[in-house]
């Protein structure tokens, strides 16, 4: 297996379908409460704001929007990819702003309602005449408002990359894993663990989550793996001994938790006291501090679809510093990793716009960008083309937790599947 950015080359199923189990469990499903800053690594304790490097911008704002489920259910996951776009702003105007431009986020909270989700887009666009959205976290309503942004030529840029669509529309420009391609790198993990035979829990209250398990059949086989097991849990079961005494029965050695966060947590717990310890992977989007103190999660991988915010690689130097001088209560997770990407990404797209700028001008930075891109170790290699869906490699950024701490034993850059 390579490192360090390396992709090992192999033909992977790439289905443009729409994985509900990864918009449900990956994206928006871990427990609402419990934050905290990531192991240790920028968040948690106040900390004022870094003093400006330079004079303030006065050229007209860059107007910016992000969308997402911001509150309620699952919203302090979402949420942390809006605070790290708004860090990520709030460093940047500290130190000129981009061409002389300040930036200006709108964030506007849908509550999962793709009513409410294309009422706020379409305000955003009509009403603070935002030239981009940057750092979405749609959990699947991206679909509510496509055709919309898409007739107004409003490019979506980065964010929470969990529909299917960013895989097919032109307009959206992907700056992690899309929903397939993180599957791919949930099952690697387990290669990279030593693992053979691999299960899968997800939800059982929907259909199509059962999509997710069908997906990793199929990965897993192309990756020289047996998929032993694939099981879906209901939130309303009283205990899952039985599920996990079939998972051993299998012979399954390592799990991956695409469950929502507390029902991962009480199968884990239900399989620990059969004496059963497979090696689990869980999804970074949803990391929350409290699973270090979680004895069962000892030595759990935790799979990411954005640059880790642990391990102390130089490119995340200034992510961990805005986050820590004005975002200290937000979490630090894979989600944030996100925001903060997108917000890059924006900034490469614009660094040569115009004294009055627009959206056009962001489409030409954007297909300026290089082949196989990744900001410098921030994103999976992602090609963009006028015209054409983005086209990004599967990569997976990893942790082990390790005696209470989140640890980067394979490196700190992507490990990759071509």
């Amino acid at each position: 297996m390579k490192k360090k950015g390396t992709c090992v080359k192999r033909q992977i199923l790439r289905p443009v379908i729409c994985l509900v189990a990864l918009v449900l469990v990956v994206a928006a499903c871990g427990s609402s409460s419990g934050g905290g800053s990531g192991g240790g690594s920028g968040g948690g304790a106040s900390a004022a704001p870094a003093a400006p490097k330079s004079p303030a911008p006065t050229g007209s704002p860059l107007v910016i929007g992000t969308v997402g489920q911001f509150s309620g259910f699952a919203g302090v996951i979402s949420k942390a990819t809006a605070d790290a776009v708004q860090a990520w702003a709030q460093w940047t105007n500290d130190r000129g702003g981009l061409s002389g431009h300040p930036i200006k986020v709108v964030v506007r909270d849908d509550a999962n309602d793709p009513a409410k989700s294309l009422a706020a887009v379409k305000g955003m666009v009509e009403n603070d005449k935002i030239i981009a959205l940057v750092g979405t976290h749609e959990s699947g309503l991206e679909s509510a408002w496509k055709d919309y942004v898409d007739a107004k030529k409003i490019p979506v840029i980065g964010g929470s990359a969990t529909a299917a669509l960013w895989l097919t529309d032109p307009n959206f420009f992907p700056t992690s894993d899309t929903a397939v391609n993180y599957v791919v790198s949930e099952v690697n993990a387990a290669k990279i663990a030593g693992k053979k035979k691999l299960g899968m829990v997800v939800c059982a209250e929907l259909p199509a989550c059962a999509q997710g398990l069908s997906l990793a059949g199929g990965i897993a086989t192309k990756l020289g793996l047996q998929f032993a097991s694939g099981l879906a849990i209901s939130s309303s079961s009283p205990n899952y001994t039985s599920q996990c005494l079939n998972m051993r029965s299998a012979g399954v050695e390592s799990i991956i938790l695409n469950s929502s966060g507390e029902v991962s947590e009480r199968f884990v717990a239900d399989c620990a006291k059969q004496n059963y310890r497979p090696q689990l992977i869980s999804p970074g989007q949803s990391f929350l501090d409290k699973l270090l103190k979680n004895a069962n999660y000892d030595g759990a991988y935790i799979a990411n679809d954005s640059f880790n915010w642990f391990g102390g690689a130089p490119e995340t130097a200034d992510f961990l510093q805005a986050m820590k001088s004005y975002k200290s209560d937000t979490p630090l997770n894979a989600s944030a990793s996100a925001g903060w990407a997108a917000g890059v990404m924006f900034s490469k797209a614009a660094a040569k716009i115009g004294p009055s700028p627009t959206s056009a001008d962001l489409y030409t930075g954007l297909y300026a960008q290089p082949a196989k891109n990744t900001l410098g170790g921030l994103i999976p290699p992602t090609t963009y083309a006028k015209d054409k869906p983005a086209v990004s490699v599967p990569c997976g950024w990893y942790g082990v937790i390790k005696s209470g701490k989140l640890t980067a034993p394979h490196g700190t850059e992507a490990i990759c599947v071509e």
